[in-house]
């Protein structure tokens, strides 16, 4: 099943409404192929969640970049079941990563057993919950997702005529070029808020993203190297994210038991201090992992070169 990271048989001169009628396209589809599996068969891989999920992340960005070429109401509408369905799949998804973190209460040492009991049991509950919420939120399935895959492609329309672009690479670079500007923005600021962090990887989605639908426009080398180094970035604060979730959780769930069941807490209090300080540890370390990682794009020279790759294209003279 295609997930739709590469854009096949586009090129820097294809007209702009073409290309945004194949990127929509594929990328819609690809929504469409993995909601079923992530409605009726999650219980049997989690992975059908996490590829729900991603698609709709990356349809959504490729709504963004062609939001010139569609009209106000099929945009609107397109974005906001996109919404919906990646919402309910991120609740699911971070309940899947909690308790694949978990792993058994076997496999931890006899005094933190009771709370590996209690983790599972609760995140098991939350996550038959969140799988309810998915089902809300694909109403009339498969019937509406497909009728909203088709209006969109169909109403894609040529820019407007006093837009200056006209085929893919007049919108590459100046689309590109801004989201490195904001990625550089928000990494040059503090990065102990974690807030602060988790905007950095927002923009470097959003540039990530955008850099899978512009790939074809530039030389191989934007692909192999340039994405690759993005793509680094994005896995470490994934890692980062994905502890500070499993934090607020853990922190609410003690808090809870300390507040309401202080017996339970006398039991749980060792796996879930222990679980707690691991995660607030791991934010720790993929943060400074996120800091070496910019000071070496920094001094590689691959913003240098990413920003060189992006200049407009000097005036031919006669």
């Amino acid at each position: 099943m295609a997930d739709g990271k590469w854009i096949t048989e586009l090129t820097s001169s294809t007209p702009l409404a073409d290309a945004a009628r194949r990127v929509l396209a594929m990328r819609l589809e690809v929504v469409r192929d993995h909601l079923p599996l992530a409605l009726r068969e999650a219980d049997k891989d989690p992975e059908h969640v996490h590829q729900l999920r991603v698609g709709t992340r990356r349809a959504g960005a490729a709504l963004e970049i062609f939001s010139l070429c569609l009209p106000e109401k099929e945009y609107r509408a397109a974005r906001k079941q996109l919404r919906r369905i990646r919402r309910a799949a991120g609740a699911a998804r971070d309940w899947d990563v909690f308790l694949l973190a978990l792993g058994s209460a076997e496999a931890q040492p006899e005094r933190q057993r009771p709370a590996w009991d209690f983790l599972i049991g609760y995140a098991t509950a939350q996550r038959a919950v969140a799988q309810t919420l998915l089902d809300a939120a694909s109403p009339n399935h498969p019937f509406s997702f497909e009728r909203l895959l088709a209006e969109t492609v169909a109403a894609v329309h040529k820019p407007r005529s006093d837009e200056p672009i006209h085929v893919l690479l007049d919108l590459a670079k100046p689309l590109l070029g801004g989201l490195l500007r904001e990625l550089h923005q928000a990494a040059s600021g503090s990065l102990e808020d974690y807030d602060h962090l988790h905007q950095v990887r927002i923009m470097g989605k959003r540039l990530r993203y955008a850099m899978e639908v512009f790939a074809d426009c530039f030389a191989p080398d934007f692909k192999v190297t340039l994405y690759v180094k993005v793509e680094e970035m994005q896995e470490i604060l994934g890692l980062a994210n994905d502890s500070h979730v499993a934090n607020q959780r853990l922190t609410a769930m003690r808090d809870r038991l300390k507040a309401t069941r202080p017996g339970d807490w006398r039991r749980y209090r060792i796996g879930l201090n222990g679980l707690l300080r691991r995660h607030r540890e791991r934010v720790v370390c993929e943060r400074q992992r996120f800091v070496e990682w910019w000071k070496l794009w920094q001094e590689s020279g691959g913003e240098t070169a990413f920003t060189a790759l992006l200049k407009p294209a000097a005036p031919v003279t006669s």
